[in-house]
């Protein structure tokens, strides 16, 4: 998994990149667990601290060849703001593997085998 941390309006800190990459391994074994296997995983971290008021903006990306997916928060704190991202997107995952586990193990319809009907033009 490629992952990508970018800091906007503020000097590069190296214990905030530690503690995001700490977190970061939540999702990466999340997706290790799953049947996407070896596909190509890209992780981007945007860290944007505002100057005029306190607030500061953790937004994640994520794209896989099944899904793309976006979280983002704003927060006071910056590793609050992390931590929220984070698990946000922890929670987008677990949905999205629930939804193509789903889909694969639908039972056949009768509208499949509709299509075998001896009426079938």
């Amino acid at each position: 998994m490629k992952i990508k941390i970018t800091f906007h309006n503020m000097e590069h800190s190296e214990p905030m990149e530690k503690h995001a990459n700490e977190k970061l391994d939540k999702i990466n074994e999340l997706l290790k667990e799953s049947e996407l296997g070896d596909t190509p995983k890209f992780l981007e971290l945007w860290l944007t601290a505002h100057k005029q008021h306190p607030h500061n903006k953790a937004e994640l990306h994520l794209k896989t060849p099944q899904f793309d997916l976006h979280s983002h928060t704003e927060e006071n704190d910056m590793y609050f703001a992390i931590d929220q991202a984070i698990d946000k997107m922890v929670k987008l995952i677990i949905k999205e593997k629930n939804k193509i586990n789903d889909k694969n193990k639908k039972p056949e319809t009768e509208k499949k085998d509709f299509g075998d009907d001896k009426y079938n033009l």
